[in-house]
């Protein structure tokens, strides 16, 4: 699998996402990866680590840094996957909630 690939209209310029669902380029999946190593790291690191701090008001700082770093990789990874596939993700919200 290519990491990049030259682009044809301008091969001085290099593609390194794919768009289509068809093929996907190696610096997409590093990218990919990484943003979810980045979750999983910080779900350890609030499960395993964060519990053991005393200071409740640490806690709660590092906890909503977590958090929205989290989100913020989420919320990139489902983009390229709009970007690539066309398809959007939405969220379901039960009649009850309303």
């Amino acid at each position: 699998m290519p990491m990049f690939l030259v682009d044809r209209n301008d091969p001085s310029k290099l593609i390194f996402f794919y768009q289509g669902s068809g093929m996907q380029l190696g610096t997409e999946g590093f990218t990919v990866g990484f943003l979810y190593t980045i979750v999983g790291l910080l779900l350890a690191f609030l499960t395993r680590v964060l519990v053991t701090v005393r200071n409740v008001k640490v806690q709660r700082i590092v906890m909503i840094i977590a958090l929205l770093v989290s989100f913020w990789a989420v919320k990139k990874v489902v983009y390229l996957d709009n970007w690539k596939t066309g398809y959007g993700v939405h969220a379901f919200w039960p009649s009850s909630w309303n």
